[in-house]
């Protein structure tokens, strides 16, 4: 085939398969290889505290829904709730006293999740204590498909 018939079917097929790392052999073996659409992040957010969004792909709206906890509403929804998000906070150890303490995030479909919305949560704990709440810089990914 040639480069713009490869090129052509790519934009059409609406499912695109790439080779890994092994790419073609001479045997003709393909190795390893990835779908293109399903590997693509599918939303992500930028976020202080709940209310300012630094910037964004897919996300319709950002609802701060208590100390620690945001929903993100999607512009185009995903075609389930099992989608997984990928969460990240500005992560930082201190000591108080003589503990040690870490911050996290997480979203999990159990926390709240839909094909038009997940949960985004932020905590704080110390360790050998229980955790708490905490209002943070955060940001999270989903892949999987779009409905």
């Amino acid at each position: 085939m040639s480069k713009a018939s490869d090129l052509a079917r790519l934009v059409t097929s609406g499912s695109t398969t790439i080779h890994g790392e092994a790419g073609v052999t001479s045997s003709g073996s393909t190795g390893a290889t990835t779908n293109l659409q399903q590997g693509l992040c599918k939303a992500w957010i930028m976020q202080e505290d709940g209310t300012t969004v630094h910037d964004s792909l897919n996300q319709a709206s950002l609802t701060d829904e208590g100390t620690g906890q945001y929903k993100i509403a999607f512009t185009n929804n995903m075609n389930n709730n099992d989608f997984p998000v990928l969460a990240q906070m500005n992560p930082y150890t201190f000591t108080s006293g003589s503990k040690t303490v870490l911050n996290g995030s997480r979203a999990h479909h159990t926390d709240g999740q839909a094909t038009n919305y997940y949960v985004l949560k932020s905590g704080q704990v110390a360790i050998g204590s229980h955790g708490s709440a905490i209002d943070v810089e955060s940001a999270g990914g989903v892949v999987g498909d779009l409905a």
